[in-house]
């Protein structure tokens, strides 16, 4: 139930990219690069094996956890 639900997020998510793209023409690469990111993570839950599933999800988790710090430290430093 779940992965199906995150499949139909991403593929509502996709559609207000693709609206996006077609009603301002700057987003383009913006929405075709977002789109493509949520395809890839849409279909990372239909992994046939769980704990390769576990193994993903712990790479993005501490890959959104490298980025946030890698924010903040620009943002303290004062490069953004």
């Amino acid at each position: 139930m779940i992965r199906e639900l995150v499949l139909l997020s991403g593929v509502a998510y996709i559609i207000i990219a693709l609206v996006q793209w077609v009603q301002n023409q700057t987003v383009q690469v913006e929405a075709v690069l977002f789109a493509g990111i949520l395809v890839v993570l849409s279909l990372i839950h239909h992994a046939p094996d769980e704990e390769r599933l576990k193994k993903i999800e712990m790479v993005g988790l501490w890959l959104a956890i490298a980025l946030f710090v890698g924010y903040a430290l620009l943002r303290a430093g004062g490069y953004l």
